[in-house]
């Protein structure tokens, strides 16, 4: 599949060097938060265990999470890289405060959760997906399937009872050669077709991953790569899991915290962060890290948590944006001119 070419991009964004770092102003997501605040600590809303997933469309990363005791908020954000600004672009549901700790407020929306990497932009639809998740205000594990469609717009929960067997630490991928959304849970693999809303179950033995890990597509090599416990890869076409060796591993390998994650077709490599200014690269060839960040970057450590989708590709402008805090402005990281 071609890659485009680049879409013109803000001036502070089409000039950033290779390797660079740019911090966003006047994105810190508190400045947009709701009032009145929906009960918990709005802190939360990214902090606990929390993802995100990159509107291609609009070129712009969104935000949405909560859950437990946490933040019972339901509301979306979005860093909107054409604008150079954050937004709340849905807002909390007033019955937020009426959850019973079930898929659904009594509105119809979703009730706030912790999303961890069950999050993905359904590209060709122009809808938001999220699956599985710990529930606000009980913490118990939603197996629903949720879009939101940005035509609409709309929430609408369009699997009551999704296959997968663990609500917890789920991963979401959107393929845009498949047009499929590639679901991992801790046992089992599915793709769900957004066209009919049917899971299918790709694996016939079990494929047992930690819940601390985070996923993205390889899509020259039909590679669906997680990573936080090694480097481990379900190849698309086989089905097959297996475990990859690398080497120069950094410590966001293995550190079993849901690390950012996401793959650059330009520069076909498996791109990782989580916190500080370093930035990984993997080379699926040979199997080989690299630190390809220079000069300053973000200083804060990520949480502990997770980063999860929160650190995600926007193919249009080639670079990379990430949120690791409402109380911190959004960064962009571009590794290939």
């Amino acid at each position: 599949m071609p890659i485009p070419a680049p879409s013109p991009a803000p001036a502070p964004i089409a000039t950033l060097g290779v390797g660079r770092w740019l911090e966003l102003p006047g994105t810190k997501i508190r400045s947009v938060l709701p009032s009145p605040l929906p009960r918990g600590y709005p802190a939360y809303l990214v902090e606990a265990w929390n993802g995100g997933a990159v509107d291609t469309a609009r070129h712009r990363l969104l935000v949405w999470g909560g859950g437990h005791d946490d933040y019972w908020g339901n509301e979306m954000y979005a860093i909107d890289l054409q604008a150079m600004n954050v937004q709340r672009i849905v807002d909390p549901s007033p019955q937020v405060g009426s959850s019973s700790c079930q898929s659904a407020l009594p509105d119809g929306t979703p009730t706030s959760r912790h999303t961890y990497d069950g999050l993905a932009y359904i590209a060709h639809l122009d809808r938001f997906f999220a699956v599985n998740g710990s529930l606000s205000p009980c913490g118990g594990g939603d197996d629903a399937t949720w879009i939101y469609d940005f035509r609409s717009p709309r929430w609408q929960q369009v699997v009551p009872n999704s296959p997968t067997t663990t609500a917890f630490g789920t991963m979401a991928e959107y393929d845009s050669v498949s047009q499929l959304v590639y679901v991992k849970d801790n046992y089992d693999f599915f793709s769900y077709d957004p066209a009919t809303h049917r899971y299918t179950k790709l694996n016939s033995t079990q494929q047992s991953v930690d819940y601390h890990l985070s996923a993205a597509i390889d899509t020259k090599r039909r590679k669906f790569v997680m990573i936080g416990d090694g480097v481990q890869v379900i190849d698309l076409n086989t089905r097959v899991m297996t475990r990859m060796s690398t080497t120069n591993a950094p410590a966001l390998v293995t550190s079993q915290q849901s690390p950012g994650v996401a793959y650059d077709p330009v520069a076909d490599r498996i791109v990782a962060w989580h916190g500080g200014s370093n930035v990984y690269a993997l080379d699926m060839d040979t199997g080989v890290w690299s630190q390809v960040a220079v000069g300053t970057g973000p200083a804060s450590a990520a949480p502990y948590q997770g980063t999860f989708g929160r650190w995600g590709y926007v193919p249009a402008y080639r670079v990379f944006v990430m949120v690791n805090s409402i109380d911190e402005n959004a960064w962009v990281f571009k590794l290939t001119p």
